[in-house]
Formats: structure tokens, C-alpha cells, sequence
């Protein structure tokens, strides 16, 4: 069962999910109080499960090779590949931006000390190396992925275990019950990886049945990691935690701790980025016959124009993205997943037994989540 293949597809799934999502989730804490964040990272976490295994079902009931948008053209029509476009667009290009944004902000703090410039000149890096690696189709080999998963790791950890001795208890009895919704969009930011599940399939090519505890592990394993990583962070930084997490640790522990996140920060950016970037190209290309120039081009230089014009707080666009897009997404994800049992190609080596009123929950947790950020001034 553990072969080298299983671990691969586990760990794409790991390190495709751990992104910049993870520098919010303290500062939603510190919103709305440490235990309703953490009540609705792990709720949020379970449907995000399920809704991994929805997606997979769906892609092993399609003998066709597609992306979102196709599946919901061929499963539930012309509507419905018409508002997938929408949300997967958006969804996909806001995901660019937050890493363009957010990847300038860490290697500057790298960077400028030796070189000088800001946030913004070391975005437009970011943006033209990604650029490059997403033109040539460049993906991490298994093994590449395996070792970037490991380091990110080790160095969550090392983060953690420098916090621990500051952490003060009491900044976990806080909380804001009108705030609670707060951290929604910064969690289904933080745990969108839709995009890795067709790669697993690729890296399990025989014995698929085994691509649902792949998911299930590889879905459970940054859930884990989130929480103690929120924990540790607020737990030591309260009030003072900052949007990106990073520079509130830094009034408190100085650089050596911010020089370790900013480099676990460049991998997780670069991970993340690039499987993003090359699934949006290949979407334009698979499901939109756009060629591969017109595909890189758009994929790339679209999220670039929001940047430069001025939208550059990671915290709106994260909170917008993950509950408007991560919503929307889920809610689509729901009803392709029963349109496809109906009218699917052949029969997946799993099916999965949910309840429709289960389902229904689902879709209710989703909108409500939408509707909730309308309240708050993170615009």
C-alpha cells in the first residue's frame, strides 16, 4: 500500500494544500477568538475532505481528460460550464494574486537587506521568474515535491518550537462571537487544493481504489498542521499577531525566527504557485482550446494587473478569494458530484455514500459563509 507512488500523490496533496493561507489563519484568530477559529478549521476541514473525494469521483467517472470547467459542461451543460468558468477564473487568478502579493512580502524581507527594494519590486520577481517556469510546464518531479513537503515541514516545526516557551494561555480564551465567520475565507483559502487531485491520479496508475485514503491523509495532514500552527503562533503573539504572522513574531523573537518562516514561506510559495499557474494554463488550453501561448499569457499577466494597480492586502484578497471562490467552488463541486453518478463514462474504484441532506448541510455551511463575509471590512 505504501509505495513510493502513494507517498508522492500524499505528499503533492500535502504540498499543494500548505500555501500562503497558513500566515492568516493567526490573525483570524485573533479576530474572532482562538477557539471559534479553531472550531471552524476543523469543520471546515472535514467538508473540505469530503469534497476532495467528491472531485476525485467525479475525474475517475470521466474517461476524458478535463478540468472543472469541462466536467461541468459535459455533466450538467451549457449553464453550467458557463458559471464554472466564472468561478474557477476567478478563483484560480486570485490565488495567483495572493502569491504574487504575499511572495514579495517574503523575499523582501530576505532579500532587501542586501539589495534594498520593497514589497512590491520583489513581487514583480516573483511574478516574472514563476512566469518563466509556468511557460516551460515545469512541475516538480514526485521526488522534488516529496523533499519540498519535508522542508516546509521541518520548518513549521521549527517555528513552533520557538514559539512554545511564549505562548501565554489566556490569549486563547478571547473571543468575538460577532466575528466568528471571520476566519472562513482564510481557511478555504488555506485548504483549496483541487487542483492536485487529477496529478494524484496520475501518480496512483494502478490500484486507484487507494486514491481516496490518499486524499484523506493528505487533506488530514495540513488540517493537523493549521491548527497547531495557529495555536502556537497566537498562543505566543495575542494581540500583536499580524496579518502575515511573521512580523508579529519578530517583536517578539527577533529575526532568526522570521528568516526560518520566510524560508519555509519561498517553498510553499513556489510549490503552490506553480501547480496553480500550470493548472490554470492547462484549463485554457483543455477546456477553453486556447493554444499554449494564449494560455500562458493569460494565466499569467491577468492576476498581475490587480497588482500593479494597487490591490496588495493579503488578508482582503485571501479573505475574498477563499470565501467567494472556495464557496462558490464547493457548492458547484456538490452538484457535479451527483450530476456525474448519473451520466458518468464508467464506474470509479470508490464510490463515496453521503447522505443528500448531508449534502444539503454542506451547501448551507458554504453559503452561509459567503453571506457572512459581506459583513466584514476586510474589502
Amino acid at each position: 500500500m505504501f509505495d513510493k507512488n502513494y507517498i508522492y500523490a500524499i505528499t503533492t496533496l500535502v504540498g499543494t494544500t500548505i500555501g500562503a493561507g497558513i500566515f492568516g489563519l493567526p490573525y483570524s484568530a485573533r479576530i474572532a477568538g482562538f477557539i471559534p477559529a479553531a472550531i471552524l478549521l476543523l469543520v471546515l476541514g472535514f467538508i473540505t475532505i469530503v469534497i476532495n473525494l467528491m472531485y476525485a469521483e467525479v475525474t475517475l467517472r470521466t474517461k476524458k481528460n478535463l478540468r472543472l470547467v469541462g466536467y461541468c459542461g459535459k455533466y450538467i451543460g451549457k449553464k453550467g460550464r458557463t458559471f464554472s468558468s466564472i468561478i474557477v477564473l476567478f478563483s484560480l487568478y486570485s490565488n495567483i494574486l495572493v502569491y504574487i502579493i504575499i511572495g514579495g512580502v517574503f523575499l523582501n524581507s530576505i532579500l532587501s537587506p542586501f539589495f534594498g527594494g520593497n514589497d512590491f519590486t520583489y513581487g514583480v520577481v516573483v511574478f516574472a521568474i514563476m512566469s518563466i517556469f509556468i511557460y516551460m510546464n515545469l512541475k516538480f518531479l514526485e521526488i522534488a515535491e516529496f523533499l519540498s513537503v519535508i522542508l516546509i515541514l521541518s520548518t513549521i516545526f521549527g517555528i513552533i518550537f520557538k514559539t512554545i516557551p511564549h505562548i501565554d494561555p489566556v490569549n486563547y480564551y478571547s473571543y468575538n462571537v460577532s466575528e466568528s465567520f471571520f476566519p472562513f475565507g482564510v481557511i478555504l483559502f488555506a485548504m483549496g487544493a483541487l487542483s492536485a487531485i487529477p496529478q494524484m491520479e496520475h501518480m496512483i496508475k494502478t490500484g486507484q481504489k487507494r486514491i481516496k485514503s490518499a486524499i484523506i491523509a493528505g487533506t488530514l495532514i495540513p488540517i493537523a498542521i493549521y491548527l497547531i500552527f495557529m495555536a502556537a503562533v497566537f498562543g505566543a503573539t495575542g494581540e500583536n499577531t499580524t496579518k502575515d504572522s511573521l512580523q508579529g513574531l519578530f517583536l517578539l523573537m527577533g529575526n532568526s525566527v522570521v528568516m526560518l518562516g520566510n524560508i519555509f514561506a519561498v517553498f510553499a510559495i513556489v510549490s503552490s504557485y506553480l501547480v496553480i499557474g500550470v493548472d490554470l494554463k492547462e484549463t485554457l488550453q483543455l477546456d477553453f482550446r486556447l493554444g499554449n501561448g494564449k494560455a500562458w499569457f493569460l494565466a499569467c499577466f491577468i492576476p498581475f494587473i490587480p497588482f500593479v494597480l494597487g490591490l496588495r492586502d493579503f488578508i482582503t484578497v485571501v479573505n475574498v478569494a477563499g470565501s467567494i471562490s472556495g464557496g462558490l467552488t464547493g457548492i458547484l463541486i456538490v452538484i457535479l458530484f451527483y450530476a456525474a453518478k448519473k451520466k458518468g463514462d464508467s464506474k470509479p474504484p470508490y464510490v463515496i455514500k453521503i447522505p443528500r441532506f448531508a449534502s444539503f448541510l454542506i451547501i448551507l455551511v458554504f453559503i452561509l459563509g459567503i453571506a457572512s463575509q459581506f459583513a466584514y471590512k476586510t474589502w
